[in-house]
């Protein structure tokens, strides 16, 4: 015999062992009570013959009961809330399903009984189920509780800040784990009619306001941050008062990250320079996102880059019929492959190495994978390069653009999504410059043949291949210096994850012809970031990393923008999402004047490049000599009109 079911046996058994014994009991109680219904049944003593089928038909139901909710298949050792409700419905469904079979069967062997007194002995019999039940079924987790050792080690004292889900499953995970040495002391949260009410035992002591006040009185050792997300300036301050008052500080991850819904210390980690962000992770409608790309065949472009291969991680989530990498370098192609063969084993996929400069190969690849989405994230991003090679921002960044767009349209992709920057936006550089004659391009060919064209405009994405934030790493690592182009220079940023996210809703979202524009929130100086990096590194600033100012290179702005001044921009059902609205595009005009700069890339003539770009756009103003200014003795960041997007709604 089995294992398994040398188990199942055993169960059954001791529920019937359990199972009778209450109804015993609950017969003696009934007795004792003087209940009709026990004197109708001649029970008293335990002599009538009727009691047989009293008995037969209480634990046939309630065996079933157990049986129906799979009571018998749960491992009690490890009993939790999970378990005890389970139980307790069990008991509660049989308990209710009884009193009307037991009516019945009385009323048709004996006079009639009442059914106050049939409630009466099955309210009994549920008690006392629920008593020898819980007790044994319950005892082997409460023997291991109290079986612990208890802590020798001096333990850290923790505050845990965010008294919602994610604290709760913090202060589970730190009972559930005594030999970490974490000794919860009370939560803090910003909702004021929180305060003085208690979780599981603990209190909460208040609001952030009072946390100076609440860490010197209850000596706390170590904070926890528990709200995924919070603010990043809300972050930076608690950071900055744990590093006065010498506490260690934790944060949990983005919601994001944990996958199973529940916090264990292995999630618990330090805190990124990316939990400082400026904003709140934004929400995405994975229906529709689900919905636009399921059983779809998707080609992504440059998907060995940064956007591009979290491009192909979060799609193929999604279930395609087909996912189309294709990219240039065959080392990032190779990891991204690879990857995905790791975790999506069953995902169709087609691995390509090209150039979007091929025309002839897009054309061919479109035309045999017949792919219905195509997001487009291959381009040269480096503003400082293209400022030296403006030959390649057009051959690469234009005319490979405007190859994928041809063979869309030829082939009636169903729909087409450029990867934009905010350097599009009255640009600076060269690279600014080529993004937004690819935007015009997009523009221009909206509506033609059934294809959607849109482009996702967003600013920097943090911890990308070749950012700033990588750089500033590496330097930290080297003893310093970090290098900052300008004391005064400030970015957007986001996350890689949550870009592509929102260039997937985006991407659902779109009916072609616009330009989404994402809410960056509020940008971030580049000093602080470095700021930021080395305090996170347990280094200080100048004591241990000196930050050097080098000057602005060519193409780089002191900040970006979203917007031009003529655009404006309209809210969408994303409350993170806008779009820009659009002028007018002479498709001829537009399309004459990249063939000229395509003439004057493969001739090498770069001034007569950077005078065709301001012709195309207008707002372009280069400066590509710019020479390293005077930098400034202060900390104030150089006042400038940043368009406010959370004011359109």
């Amino acid at each position: 015999m089995s294992k398994l079911r040398t188990k199942l046996i055993s169960s059954v058994l001791i529920d019937l062992l359990l199972i009778n014994t209450a109804l015993l009991l609950t017969i003696c109680t009934s007795n004792f009570l003087n209940l009709d219904f026990t004197q109708h049944m001649g029970m008293q003593g335990m002599l009538g013959s009727k009691i047989i089928a009293i008995i037969v038909t209480v634990t046939v139901v309630r065996v079933a009961t157990s049986f129906v909710l799979q009571c018998h298949k749960q491992v009690w050792r490890f009993a939790s809330i999970y378990e005890f409700t389970l139980l307790t419905t069990s008991i509660g469904l049989s308990t209710t399903l009884l009193i009307p079979t037991l009516l019945i069967i009385t009323n048709s062997m004996t006079k009639q009984t009442s059914i106050i007194d049939i409630a009466t002995f099955q309210l009994l019999d549920g008690l006392y189920n629920c008593i020898l039940t819980y007790g044994l079924k319950f005892s082997p987790r409460l023997l291991e509780e109290w079986q612990k050792k208890p802590i020798v080690n001096p333990r850290k004292r923790v505050l845990i800040i965010g008294a919602g889900d994610i604290g709760v499953n913090v202060l589970r995970s730190m009972h559930q784990n005594p030999e970490k040495g974490y000794f919860p002391i009370g939560f803090i949260d910003d909702d004021r009619e929180n305060a003085g009410k208690r979780i599981q035992g603990i209190d909460i002591l208040g609001t952030t306001r009072d946390l100076t006040y609440i860490a010197r009185r209850r000596q706390i050792d170590t904070v926890v941050i528990a709200m995924p997300n919070a603010a990043g300036t809300k972050i930076r301050e608690i950071i900055h008062f744990c590093e006065q008052k010498g506490c260690a500080f934790k944060i949990v991850p983005s919601v994001d990250e944990i996958l199973s819904g529940k916090v264990s210390f292995s999630q618990i980690r330090n805190v990124q320079v990316e939990d400082l962000l400026n904003r709140q992770t934004a929400q995405i409608d994975l229906a529709e996102v689900s919905q636009s790309l399921a059983g779809k065949r998707v080609m992504v472009t440059g998907a060995g880059g940064s956007i591009g291969s979290e491009l192909c991680r979060q799609i193929s989530q999604f279930k395609p019929e087909q996912l189309i990498l294709y990219a240039r370098g065959e080392n990032s192609l190779y990891h991204i492959e690879h990857e995905l063969a790791e975790t999506h084993s069953h995902l169709n996929r087609t691995t390509i190495i090209g150039d979007i400069r091929d025309r002839p190969k897009i054309f061919r690849v479109i035309d045999r994978h017949q792919p219905q989405i195509i997001f487009h994230a291959a381009a040269h991003k480096h503003v400082t390069f293209m400022e030296l090679n403006p030959d390649e921002a057009v051959k690469n960044n234009i005319l490979g653009t405007k190859n994928l767009v041809d063979a869309a349209v030829h082939h009636r992709v169903e729909s087409f999504i450029l990867v934009s920057s905010d350097k599009a936006v009255n640009p600076s550089s060269v690279m600014g410059a080529s993004k937004r004659v690819t935007e015009k391009l997009i523009e221009s060919k909206a509506y033609h043949n059934g294809t959607k064209f849109v482009a996702v405009r967003f600013g920097n994405v943090i911890d990308s291949r070749g950012s700033v934030l990588p750089k500033f790493k590496r330097q930290i690592e080297k003893g310093g210096p970090v290098t900052v182009t300008h004391r005064d220079v400030i970015r957007f940023f986001m996350t890689i994850p949550e870009s592509v996210q929102l260039l997937l809703q985006a991407g659902a979202m779109g009916n072609g012809g616009e330009i989404f524009i994402l809410d960056m929130g509020d940008p971030i100086k580049i000093l602080d970031l470095a700021r930021d990096l080395i305090r996170l590194s347990g280094l200080e600033v100048e004591r241990d990393i000196r930050i050097e100012f080098t000057g602005l290179e060519p193409g780089e702005k002191l900040y970006e923008e979203l917007l031009t001044a003529e655009e404006g921009v309209t809210a969408t059902k994303h409350q993170r999402i806008f779009v820009a609205h659009l002028e007018a595009i002479e498709e001829k005009k537009l399309l004459g004047q990249i063939q000229q700069l395509e003439d004057l890339a493969n001739h090498l003539k770069t001034d007569e490049i950077i005078k065709e770009l301001q012709k195309i756009v207008p707002t372009y103003v280069p400066n590509r000599f710019l020479a390293n200014e005077p930098l400034n003795t202060n900390d104030q960041t150089t006042e400038t009109e940043v368009i406010d997007l959370s004011s359109v709604r």
